[in-house]
Order: C-alpha cells, then structure tokens, then sequence
C-alpha cells in the first residue's frame, strides 16, 4: 500500500520523506525478511517521534505490530495496533485504522479468541467498504475466510477466498493473490476439489517464485503434494513433497515440516514403503508434540498407529492411538469453542441489524412525510451560503458574518487573510479546468484543517480565498496563522497522477487597526496579498502605502504593455564556460527594460507583472527573436557559439511552442543546435510540460533544466527528461561555504553533478562568485560555469564580452569539454 494513502497529505519535510520511504521498505518486506522489517519500522517509529511526523509515526507503530505478530510475540503486537489504532482514528486515516483492526481481529483469531476476531474482521471490512479500500476488502475477505477455514467451515470459506482472489487480480497484487490463492486452494482440498486444488496451486506457485515468497512457495510445495496424493498420483506427490521437506528445513519453518512429513509419511505408506514411512511419521508425531500442534498430533499419531498396527506392534499402536483421541478430544473441545464464540458474534450483529432495521421503519413511518421538503430547504439555505464546488462558504455569506461579527465584538482583535494561488491558471491550461477543479477542492479540506475552531474560511471565487481568524491579539499572530496556512498548501498533492505543489500569496489585515468595516478590512488584506504576490509563497500584512503601491505596479504593468511595442526592451548575456579551460562556449540572455523614467530596470521588477498579467508570453517571443538575431550576428566571427533563453511555464506549455521556435530559427538561418531552451524542472514535470518537453527534444532543440535543486522534482526522473543540460540553482553553489548559512551544500551539488552525468546531461553551476567555488566545481568535474566571477551580465556590443568571447577563437569547443 502506498504511503500517500496512508497519511493525511504528502509530506515536504526531508525528516518525513524519510520516515515514509522506511514504512515503505518495511511495508514490502513483512513477508520476505521479518526481522529486517521489524528493524525498519522501529527505525521509521523513531525518526517520526524525533521529527513530530504523527501520521509516519502511527503507520510505523503498525508496521511493528504486524512485525510482531508474524514472529508470535502477541502481546507486543496487540499493544502497537491498539495504540496505532486510536492515533489513526484521531488523524482521520481511515486505511490505516482499517489495517490496524485487520491486524487485530488475526491477532485474536490467532490466539483462540474467533468471536473477538470476527467482530473486528467485520468492522475493518465495514470501514475499507465504506472509503473503497479495494486492496482493504480484499484482506478482509480473505482474513474472514481464513477463519472459517481454521472452524473447518470450508463451504463458508470458499466464496470468502475466492472474492478475495478475484479482488487480488484486479489489483494485481502479489501477496493478496497468493495468499488468497492459497486458501482457496485448501478449501477445494478439503471439500475433495483435488484437481481444482492442485490447478490453483501451480498457478500460485509460479506467482510466489517470481514474487520471491519463500514461504509461500514451500508452503505451496506441502499443498500440491497433498493434492497429487489425493488424486493418487503417488510418484508425483513423493517428488514434490521431498521437495517441499527439503525447502521447509532450509527456511526453518517447522509447522510446514511437520504436515509435509505426514504428507509423506501417507505417500510412502501408499506405496507399501512401509519402515521409511514409520521413521517418517514418527518424526512427525514428535514435531507435533514439541510444537503442540493438537491437529497434527491427531492425525500423526492415528497414522503412525494405523501403520504400527499393520506390523503387529499392537502395544505401540495402542499408546499412540490414545494419544490421537486425546489430541481429537482437544481439536474438538476447540473447535466447539470457537464455533460458540463465532456463532454468538453472529448472533449479536443479527441482532443489532435487527435492532437497527426496527428503529429505521419506525423513524421512516414519522419523518418520510417532512423529509423532502426539509432537504429541499437544507440544500437551498446551504446552496444560499455555500460555494458550490469546494463547500466554504461563499463570498456573500462571508462578508455578513463578518460585518456581524465586527458590530458584535468592536473591543476584539481579528485578522483577516487574503490568500491567492500561484499560478493556478497554468494548471487549468495545462491540465484542464476538471483537474483546477479537483486541486481547488484538495486546497480547501487543507485550509478547513489548518486554522482553529470557530475561524471562518471562505471562498472569494476563482482561485481566491478568504479567511477570519478571532481573537488574535496582535499582527504577529495573524501572520503566524497565515504562515502556518501557507506550510500546510505548500506540501505536495496529486493530480492526474503526477505530484504538484501548491504556492499561494496571502495578505494579512489586523481589525481595528488596519479597518473598522467589512470592505475596508477586505480591500486592505487583498492589497496585501498583492504585495506578497511579488514575491509568491509569501505572506506579507497590510501597511498603509500599499494602495500607493497597487496604483503603481498597475502603471507598471500599462508601461511594459507599451514598451512591447516602442522596443524598450534590451537583451544582455552572461558567457557560460567550460568549467576547466574557462573557455566561452554559450551566453545566456538575460532582458532588461529601458525605461524612459526609472532607467535600466532587471527583471525583478518587471517579470512578476508580465506573469500576473498573461504579458509573459508576448515578452518571452521578443526574447526568442532578439536573441536569434544577435546570434545570427555573432555567430559570423563565432561560429560555435550558443546562446540560452529562458521560457517561462506558460510560454513554454504554448500550443505549437517547437515548432514556432524552430521557425523563428529557420529564418534567421540558425540550426537548431545554437538555440538552448532553459525551463525550470516545475515545468517540465508535470503531463503538458511532458510533452512539450518531448516535442522541443524531437525537434532537435536543446534543452536545459534552470534552477535545479530547488524544486520537488526526483533526481532518480533525470534520465527520463529529454534535456541536454542541467543548471544548478545559485542558491545551492553560495551554499557551498558553510560559514553563510550553517550548512554547506557540498553533498547535494557532488550528488546533483553525478546524477546529470548518469543521465547524460551536461552540468552548468550558476551563480560562481570566488575562485574557491571554482576549484570545488572543477574538481567534481562540473562542465560549466556561470557567475560574476567570469562576468556580469553584459550588453552585446561590451568590449568585455567581446574580450572573452575572442577566447575561444583559435579553440575548438567541443576540447573544452563540450
């Protein structure tokens, strides 16, 4: 089972990533290596206690449960379930609380309490039903069925196991299929199905061979031996079960052995083999008794009796035929009980449904005239207050609870969050609006959970939310409840089966001091969310020159608009090197603005606003075609050189994005080798970025992931990408001394330049500012490197540029390591 359905959200923090992946290894180890996994539950159980992780720690706890369980230490394994249990009960994860009644209702049923186990057999099946836990029902079935095995109920057992196999095979899950298999196959056996039986089991055996189950297969081996002998195929059935003996001892499993040699021990008897089937009943009588196995002793003392008796050793025959009916007795003193227990569980879940059923006609006969007309005016006074889509509250019901609670406690101080999503519009363009549908819902239940009891959430519309914290004392507080909101949006969640993270932009405004009424205080939390915005996945409060600033970024955003069209724009380029011979070999473009009023303005200061305002593909083509001209230019005393755009997410994921490239390349009479398209990883793995990613790949376009190291993306996905180069983030390369930040990133860089070589890309370090990040680099056998130690980003006609460039003149490139 997945660990992303066993906790509340995907963690981000590293510690919890680590706890998950432990559960995982020890998850997929129960049936191959119990101590190994034992060990790694207890290992997760630690990490999660010392990181807080509550969901890795309850998932853990029940890892050592099921641990314990397999190798019989039952008290351990009832005191982890019950305990995993309760926590998963209080967390909400509803998978998890099922798996630990599943363990608990095998657990009683191990230790001789059916009753106990039925009922929590048929409430773990109730609750994995009722959240359409397919793989949960399938262990239910199976479970259940087991136990009416174990009553000898095979006619009950059989329908229970082979639901469960048929469930295995949807899911095409190893261990369910096999165990199910297995059970089936023993039921057919006992209701004298032998070739149904030994069908199934071949099958089986196969699955668990390939699936690496040891147990299993030598367990299979015992069956299939008693299958053949049933049907008489005695030289087969030897074979399988010396097999199956030789298996057993090898893994120590000692209640295999012992019904593999009663198997044997009637096969030999068969074939009148009569002196090795006495020795090999008489080592299996005394395994049963060493391990009091009281079915066992039953039937291994009444065949090696029936066998001593054959030989005339009456006296010997008589003592062990005592000793089978004393065993019998016990089998049947057992049995009796057990099927007491079961039947008055039975009986009390009769009852209760009995109960239930009575209480439903009596209440049906009394409401049934009053429901539809009360449900109809539930679902229009809901419908009223409540957003259609998520089930906040909507914007009107908002602002009137809120302009009631300002005239109701004007001496109170309360908060009032503005949050907006980070580019969510690329998620519906990319996805389509039903999968913005379904991240908008998953954002909602993660704002209902982050803030307290008796806050208000709301929805404005779109991708805008809204928030009233009460009872807050201080600006500070209100930016601590929004800095916690934007922690729990920003963990990574699933969409259309790839993992995406949710940013968002919250403005905070403080009641009275930021507002006396309802607009004032929302206008001036939605200013500040604009403010935050600048910078995304940030939280900024309210000041009183933000209305100031809201004019000015939309004067901003008029001028770019017009400086699109009077080419203000420029372009100037950073040379990327070769890290060893510092040779050129590319320059990335980097735009400018040249203002008529403020100057040469950096994209800080103007990129945000193209973005919010959908100007950043228009921008992003200006760049494209400036740069192909330049290079055009240059590449006549140049002719190697190469120059790197930036593409922005939604420029990039453009229909017909390649191909306009490659045009725009055709007609300045450049291959498609000279252009280097850099995109973020964000952008790239998601479904469109995907295939845009492909299409620029089979165009012959090269691409290059910016920023890396920074996002949510896998290292282990590099060799999936269709890119040519991999820059590290500037952030990871100033890390690289310990004395700025605490903590170097050395391992993460060596770790990074390895990957990429691995995956066959090409390294560029971004952001080499001293030479002892460039020794550092070279040594690791980084291929390139850009920063201000080689140059600042310079206009195309800097006589510096050209310096530098003129280095690679009597150099071939593709020497310099490229």
């Amino acid at each position: 089972m997945s660990s992303d359905r066993l906790t509340a959200s995907p963690p981000a923090h590293p510690e919890f990533l680590a706890v998950d992946q432990l559960n995982e290894e020890a998850d997929g180890l129960l049936l191959l290596s119990l101590q190994r996994a034992l060990e790694l539950a207890r290992q997760a159980l630690d990490l999660g206690q010392r990181c807080g992780y509550e969901a890795g720690i309850t998932r853990a706890r029940m890892l050592v449960g099921y641990g314990h369980f397999y190798l019989a230490n039952y008290p351990e394994a009832r005191a982890a379930f019950e305990e995993s249990a309760a926590q998963a009960a209080s967390l909400g994860l509803v998978e998890l609380e099922a798996r630990n009644l599943n363990g608990l209702a095998i657990l009683h049923v191990k230790t001789g309490q059916l009753g106990a186990g039925l009922e929590y057999h048929l409430r773990c099946l109730q609750m994995v039903q009722s959240i359409q836990d397919v793989l949960g029902q399938a262990r239910s079935l199976n479970n259940i069925g087991n136990l009416y095995l174990d009553l000898k109920d095979y006619e009950t057992a059989l329908p229970y196991h082979l639901e469960a196999l048929e469930l295995g095979r949807q899911l095409q899950h190893p261990i369910v299929l096999s165990s199910a298999s297995i059970n089936a196959a023993l039921d057919y056996h006992a209701l004298g199905r032998f070739e149904e039986a030994l069908a199934l089991n071949r099958t089986t055996l196969t699955q668990a061979r390939d699936a690496g189950y040891r147990q299993h297969e030598d367990l299979l081996l015992a069956n299939m031996a008693a299958n053949l002998l049933g049907l008489g195929q005695l030289d087969d059935a030897l074979a399988v079960a010396q097999q199956a003996l030789r298996g057993s001892e090898e893994l120590g499993d000692r209640e295999n052995l012992c019904d593999v040699l009663i198997t044997l021990g009637r096969v030999l008897m068969r074939q009148d083999r009569r002196d090795e089937a006495l020795a090999t009943f008489r080592r299996a009588t005394a395994l049963a008794d060493e391990l009091q196995l009281t079915l066992r002793q039953a039937e291994g003392h009444q065949d090696l009796s029936s066998l001593l008796e054959q030989q005339g050793a009456y006296q010997e025959a008589l003592g062990h035929a005592r000793q089978a009916a004393a065993a019998e007795q016990a089998v049947m003193a057992d049995m009796l009980r057990n099927k007491t227990q079961v039947m008055a569980t039975q009986l009390k879940v009769e009852r209760l449904e009995h109960r239930a059923a009575e209480e439903r006609l009596r209440n049906q006969e009394l409401s049934h005239a009053n429901a539809a007309l009360q449900a109809v005016q539930e679902r229009l006074a809901y419908q009223a207050q409540h957003d259609t889509l998520t089930g906040l509250l909507n914007r009107a019901a908002f602002e009137a609870l809120l302009q009631s609670t300002l005239q109701a406690q004007p001496d109170a101080t309360m908060g009032v969050l503005f949050i907006d999503l980070d580019r969510f519009k690329q998620v519906n363009d990319t996805l389509g609006h039903d999968v913005g549908d379904q991240m908008l819902k998953q954002v909602s239940e993660r704002l209902r959970r982050s803030v307290r009891e008796g806050d208000l959430v709301a929805r404005q519309g779109g991708d805008e939310f809204t928030v009233l914290l009460r009872s807050i004392r201080t600006h500070e507080e209100a930016e601590t409840a929004a800095a916690r909101i934007l922690e729990a949006l920003s963990a990574p969640l699933e969409l259309a089966g790839r993992e995406w993270q949710v940013t968002a932009s919250i403005g905070v405004a403080v009641f009275p001091e930021d507002g006396t009424d309802m607009t004032t205080l929302q206008k001036n939390a939605d200013l500040a969310m604009y403010l935050a915005k600048r910078d995304r996945h940030a939280v900024r409060r309210f000041q009183p020159d933000l209305g100031t600033m809201a004019l000015e970024r939309l004067d901003l955003e008029h001028a770019l608009r017009a400086a699109l069209e009077r080419d203000e724009l420029r372009l100037h380029y950073q040379p990327i090197v070769a890290a060893h011979t510092l040779v050129p070999v590319a320059l990335e473009a980097l735009v400018r603005w040249q203002h008529p009023d403020l100057g040469l303005l950096p994209p800080s200061r103007f990129i945000p606003v193209a973005e919010d305002s959908q100007l950043i593909v228009r921008l992003g083509h200006w760049v494209l075609r400036e740069a192909c001209r330049q290079l055009k230019r240059w590449r006549t005393q140049w002719p190697d050189l190469q120059v790197s755009v930036n593409i922005a997410p939604r420029h990039f994921v453009e229909p017909g994005f390649a191909a306009t490239v490659t045009a725009l390349l055709e007609e300045h009479g450049l291959e498609t080798s000279a252009l280097i398209i850099e995109v973020t990883e964000g952008a790239v793995m998601n479904e469109a970025g995907g295939l845009h990613a492909a299409a620029t790949s089979s165009a012959g376009l090269n691409l290059a992931l910016d920023d890396f190291g920074t996002g949510y993306s896998s290292i282990s996905r590099l060799h999936q990408l269709p890119a040519q180069w991999l820059k590290i983030d500037r952030s990871l390369i100033q890390d690289l001394d310990s004395s700025r930040s605490g903590r170097s990133s050395r391992p993460i860089v060596r770790a990074l330049i390895t990957f990429a070589h691995e995956a066959g890309l090409r390294v560029v370090a971004e952001g080499v500012e001293d030479p002892q990040q460039l020794q550092e680099l070279q040594a690791w056998n980084c291929d390139l490197i850009q920063g201000y130690l080689i140059a600042r980003p310079l206009a195309p006609d800097a006589p510096v540029l050209s310096a530098l460039l003129n280095r690679s003149r009597d150099l071939d490139l593709t020497e310099s390591g490229v």
